[in-house]
């Protein structure tokens, strides 16, 4: 009886909008609708129960380069999903459109919804994937060394102001309500526009301007060298985190 109570356990876990996702197995054919996700998925240790990814995804380990894709930015291969017959799917609740996660969810697929708020989340979505596909103990490792990695000196320093443009035309910056903020504090800066109840909002060029000296930190195209690293870096919210969290602290350490 003990060992059925935890094989039930292991196949339980919350996402990140609270809602409980039970499967009667752990999952042997996962599906990714966002490139971030499939990240989580290959750091949960669960890499080898993919049978679908976006097209989006990129910088995949070579064994994974083949995988189906199953829709872009836009709309999945509804298709195609059913064929590859997977027992879970990971998508990104603001992300993905809406009409295909409720497709999913009458479909009787089991739908895991991404949408950290801030950093911690993201560890606790590996560790709810790793339980979801019964690889528990390495995604434990994966997450306890994603916390470990975002710790850096910084976070001791006095903050410095900084803002994110995440559009050029019109200007668009990121508001109080995202979990760069969480990264921009761990390493050692501070979001002027975090009064601003939004993810990301419109700004007029003159409060670009009343910036001043601030740090800015661009997510938009185009950028070469270290600054496209960290945008490239600080555009999912997965487990390349710490990355960026180490880049924009040795920003916060230079002179």
């Amino acid at each position: 009886m003990l060992c059925a109570g935890a094989s039930v356990a292991a196949t339980k876990a919350v996402d990140d909008l609270g809602r409980l996702i039970s499967l009667a197995q752990p999952a042997k054919r996962i599906i990714t609708l966002s490139p971030h996700a499939t990240e989580l998925v290959i750091a949960a240790g669960a890499s080898d129960r993919l049978v679908g990814i976006t097209t989006a995804s990129d910088d995949l380990p070579r064994q994974l380069a083949a995988l189906p894709r199953i829709g872009g930015p836009g709309a999945i291969d509804r298709e195609r999903v059913l064929r590859l017959r997977p027992d879970l799917a990971v998508a990104w609740h603001s992300g993905n459109r809406a009409q295909d996660l409720d497709w999913l969810d009458r479909s009787g697929i089991a739908l895991f919804r991404s949408e950290p708020k801030d950093l911690m989340d993201i560890a606790a979505a590996i560790r709810a994937l790793g339980r979801l596909a019964g690889t528990a103990v390495v995604a434990e490792s994966a997450a306890g060394a994603f916390v470990l990695g975002l710790r850096t000196p910084c976070a001791q320093l006095a903050p410095r102001p900084a803002y994110v443009v995440v559009w050029e035309r019109p200007p668009m910056v990121i508001g109080g309500r995202h979990w760069i903020n969480d990264a921009l504090r761990a390493a050692g800066f501070l979001n002027l526009f975090t009064a601003h109840d939004a993810g990301a909002f419109a700004i007029a060029p003159e409060a670009m301007l009343a910036a001043g000296n601030a740090q800015r930190i661009s997510l938009l195209p185009g950028l070469t060298g270290r600054d496209a690293e960290i945008a490239d870096l600080l555009s999912r919210p997965g487990p390349r985190l710490p990355r960026a969290v180490q880049l924009l602290c040795e920003r916060r350490m230079a002179p």
